[in-house]
């Protein structure tokens, strides 16, 4: 499974977003979503708390505003 891990300035990521990954993916994975919004964490610590969160044996660190192809 995939961990997908971002860092959000919102409470949560575009629904275009998710459509994009479960679209492109191909293969069982999770979203964590750290909540950035009220600016609480660098990019480092969010980045960690979202390994601390995942369940996937491969990690994808990514940031909110790309789309898969």
């Amino acid at each position: 499974m995939i961990s997908c891990i971002i860092c959000s300035r919102y409470s949560d990521i575009s629904v275009e977003l998710k459509e994009n990954i479960a679209s492109t993916i191909g293969c069982e994975y999770e979203l964590i979503v750290i909540n950035n919004s009220m600016n609480e964490y660098s990019i480092f610590s969010a980045y960690n708390e979202g390994v601390r969160k995942s369940k996937g044996d491969i990690l994808c660190f990514m940031h909110e505003d790309i789309l898969y192809h």
